[in-house]
């Protein structure tokens, strides 16, 4: 039975062939029951429950407009049917219609204030519209109503997890888990939480149940969070085809579609607002080539700071599409007439696959937030080259692979620096010290990758570490490791937030190397380091995720800084530690690199993409 956003949980007091309709659902003989119903129906024998049972089953098919045609005919026989505007409301929050999902919750909490499903789903469209006290208030109301409910405790905690109240955020996936170990998505944003805060013992405790997660079927949770557990590619593109199935699979509307004399290139994201990713896009957006293409931006964020007026100038055209649904945003973008939709999200937070699910425009691509594979059968392409995704593993992704030249992964070629460190944590310490710089997010942190840093430590005890400030719980847990492992505490330094991108990328220049993540390497943090200056040591990995850094030094002929195991990543770190001279010719060669133009070169990385964007315009057929 359909109970997903609970949609179809209708009252039991029906006739018996209603009865037997119900049990050939539940049985998955959706056809049968199907016949009986417009059999039925069609003798003009159907009640309310007859309209709404039709209504699942066409929820089922993905065809939603039918599934609201019979809802509405189930409120026609009984006005007072709760359950039937609950549906509704349910069908409205899968549209991601807002607006009129509140109105049917409500309709139905109205007629009968005690309803799970109504509760349960308010919940849910405030936590949208970031009214998180307002949702926590519907969800702890459902609560009430059903004390064992292991959805409604992932929900509640997934609002303490956007309070960064990490500690009841726990307590509460902890406890949906408890209730129902199968539910998945609860385990995922569990294990989320213990990277968050770097609980390393209970990220040991819980791996062994992730490693064939959602491989063989849809188990739930977020495809994301597992590309920071294993570096299998093949696996993470069974579990994306269960998620996208699952989660954003829909019938595909009858477009017609046609080109325009100029090719038009739309670009989606929740991003365009202060984030890594709009460092990276911002200049492609700036300087394609407007004789040949028409630029279109659409957010998806309802918030916009000082860099989305950025945006509002350099897009041919923008707009914010992020408090409408995905039926009407799917529209607009296809009355704009786009030839290419490049998706700058996948399934990062914030995403809105279901905009492209049923196809807003005849070439879409998935390119730069996501590494990795979508699994959907609407992402027609993923932007890539021969490093990340090597020729032999292109099986392991649904998307057709588009191979750029170097490396798949832009950048602003006139990002400034800042000349001095506004604080200088080291100023007061011996010159001879050597700086480990790891600005990384601390989910990518793993043990792997610090036991490889604290033997390094262990070696040069003149050495600092330099890390990102987290959140407090995740810096105590990484302070304890550290202890664990005898590393003086002194000798971890955390480098607060910086408002300014130029000051942030100052402080690069004061570190010796970059320490790479594994398996989730550094994307922006790498280019950043490389820009700065600072050479950058990675461990290639299997996966997209894991081979992102060996990707850029490639492009840039610093291949001697890939390494391909532990103990090769830990002996490089000493080889260049101990060989400053090597160290320095390292840096010397950056230097001479970014002031020819070859380090990143933003006009000729666009020049390539819009050959390979107007090769894939000329190749479509419609």
């Amino acid at each position: 039975m359909i109970s997903k956003k609970g949609f179809g949980k209708y009252s039991h007091n029906s006739h018996d062939y209603l009865k037997n309709v119900m049990i050939l659902i539940q049985s998955g003989k959706i056809l049968e029951a199907e016949e009986i119903l417009l059999s039925l129906k069609t003798k003009k024998g159907l009640n309310h429950i007859g309209f709404h049972l039709l209504s699942i089953i066409y929820r089922t098919k993905s065809d939603y407009s039918l599934a609201l045609e019979y809802l509405n005919q189930s409120i026609k026989k009984d006005p007072f049917y709760a359950d039937a505007y609950s549906d509704i409301g349910a069908l409205y929050i899968e549209m991601n219609n807002i607006p009129l999902a509140i109105k049917y919750l409500q309709k139905s909490l109205e007629i009968n204030p005690n309803k799970l499903s109504p509760n349960k789903n308010l919940g849910i469209l405030f936590r949208k519209l970031g009214k998180l006290q307002l949702a926590l208030k519907f969800f702890f109301k459902a609560l009430d109503l059903d004390l064992n409910n292991s959805g409604l405790h992932f929900s509640i905690g997934q609002i303490y997890d956007q309070l960064d109240n990490f500690e009841k955020a726990i307590l509460h996936y902890k406890k949906s888990v408890l209730l129902d170990d199968k539910n998945g998505n609860a385990l995922i944003s569990l294990y989320a939480m213990y990277l968050k805060t770097f609980d390393w013992n209970s990220i040991n405790n819980i791996s062994s149940k992730l490693d064939d997660f959602g491989t063989e079927f849809f188990q739930g949770g977020q495809p994301l969070t597992l590309l920071f557990h294993n570096d299998d590619s093949y696996k993470q593109k069974l579990m994306a085809e269960n998620f996208f199935n699952n989660v954003f699979k829909r019938k595909v509307l009858n477009h017609k579609f046609t080109k325009n004399k100029k090719i038009r290139i739309g670009y989606i994201s929740n991003n365009f607002v202060m984030h890594p990713v709009s460092f990276l896009i911002e200049k492609v957006i700036e300087i394609h080539n407007r004789t040949e293409f028409e630029i279109y931006g659409y957010s998806i964020n309802s918030k916009e700071d000082n860099v989305t007026k950025k945006f509002y100038k350099s897009f041919d055209v923008f707009r914010n599409i992020s408090k409408i649904s995905d039926e009407k945003a799917n529209k607009i973008i296809r009355e704009d007439k786009i030839d290419i939709l490049i998706d700058l999200m996948g399934y990062t937070p914030g995403s809105r696959m279901g905009i492209l699910s049923t196809r807003a425009a005849p070439i879409q691509i998935n390119y730069l937030a996501y590494p990795a594979t979508t699994g959907s059968d609407q992402i027609d392409y993923i932007i890539s080259d021969e490093n990340v995704i090597p020729i032999d593993k292109q099986d392991n992704f649904s998307e057709k692979v588009i191979y750029l030249p170097r490396t798949f992964i832009c950048f602003n070629d006139s990002t400034q620096i800042s000349s001095n460190l506004r604080e200088d944590p080291f100023q007061n310490l011996d010159p001879n010290f050597s700086i480990l710089l790891a600005f990384h997010r601390v989910e990518k942190m793993s043990t792997k990758a610090l036991d490889c840093w604290i033997k390094v430590m262990h070696k040069y005890i003149d050495s600092y570490l330099w890390v990102k400030e987290t959140n407090k719980l995740a810096t105590n847990n990484l302070l304890d490791y550290f202890k664990s492992k005898s590393i003086d505490l002194s000798r971890i330094i955390f480098a607060k937030r910086e408002n300014l991108y130029e000051d942030h990328l100052a402080r690069y220049k004061k570190g010796d190397l970059l320490l790479d993540t594994f398996l989730y390497n550094g994307h922006t943090t790498t280019i950043e380091a490389l820009w700065s200056g600072l050479p950058v040591i990675t461990l290639e990995g299997n996966s997209f995720a894991s081979r992102v850094s060996a990707s850029i030094l490639k492009s840039i002929g610093l291949d001697e800084l890939i390494s391909f195991s532990k103990e090769e990543y830990t002996e490089k770190i000493i080889f260049y530690l101990s060989n400053k001279s090597e160290l320095y010719k390292l840096k010397s060669k950056l230097k001479n690199l970014k002031k020819d133009g070859k380090l990143f070169n933003t006009k000729e990385f666009v020049s390539n993409f819009e050959t390979i964007l107007k090769k894939l315009n000329t190749q479509a057929n419609y």
